[in-house]
């Protein structure tokens, strides 16, 4: 009943964990955090409940994903409620960029999406957008609060359009190739973190954006094997591991 998805789970931590460094401890920050993966695992649950996972999962598994998505739904549901209690107004407004990313994302997966490359994209910012109203209600300057949400949305919508390129390649058999596409809009990512430093946002965002943005060139650019996803994987957990360093020691 947890999610399958690797990435995700990534995408989910990386920039919690961002947003409670940047700021100062206290129960509304956490409570928001927990609230935000809760509701994540409570996803996995109601995806079999609807039979995303294949009719036969549904049938077998539907009395555990009742009760799975029962007790995590509902924990998420009394944490979040004391994260908004507790919260300044602030990150309370901050919460309506994850909670509406969220209402495309459940339309994505109605109509089975997800999976695109837009889908993904669109997914990863959900993720990534919990951590701006968790670093608000952790305290965080707002500029800095924004900065490091930002940051990992255009990172990790850099590192889809790799992952989507080697996908695309072996599904086609080489017949539809958007890596040159893929590498110019990573590369336009890149462009807009440099932009918004430049505007007034810590240069924090642009330095962090980097990292994951040159690896997604690189991987459009160059002929990488579906075979070395797993080495793929691994670098883009590098690459987000330095974007965490540059965020928190930059913004801190």
């Amino acid at each position: 009943m947890l999610p399958h998805e690797h990435g995700a789970w990534g995408q989910l931590a990386m920039p919690l964990l961002t947003a409670l460094a940047i700021g100062r401890p206290g129960v509304a920050p956490t409570a928001l955090a927990a609230a935000v993966v809760l509701a994540f695992i409570a996803h996995e649950p109601l995806l079999v409940l609807l039979g995303q996972r294949g009719r036969r999962v549904a049938e077998e598994e539907a009395p555990r994903a009742r009760r799975w998505l029962a007790v995590t739904g509902g924990l998420a549901v009394v944490s979040g409620a004391l994260g908004i209690v507790l919260a300044p107004a602030a990150a309370r407004v901050a919460l309506a960029l994850p909670a509406g990313l969220a209402v495309v994302v459940a339309l994505l997966v109605w109509r089975r999406l997800e999976k695109t490359t837009l889908g993904e994209i669109v997914v990863a910012a959900a993720l990534s957008s919990a951590g701006w109203a968790v670093a608000l209600a952790a305290r965080a300057p707002s500029e800095d609060a924004l900065a490091a949400a930002l940051a990992w949305i255009l990172a990790f919508a850099a590192a889809t359009l790799g992952v989507r390129v080697i996908l695309l390649r072996a599904r086609s058999k080489g017949a539809h190739d958007p890596g040159k596409l893929h590498a110019v809009l990573a590369a336009a990512l890149a462009g807009v973190a440099v932009l918004l430093s430049a505007a007034g946002l810590p240069a924090a965002l642009a330095w962090a954006t980097l990292p994951t943005a040159l690896l997604s060139i690189f991987v459009c650019l160059a002929r990488f094997s579906p075979k070395r996803l797993r080495p793929l994987g691994w670098a883009i957990v590098g690459s987000s591991a330095v974007t965490l360093v540059i965020l928190v020691a930059g913004l801190r």
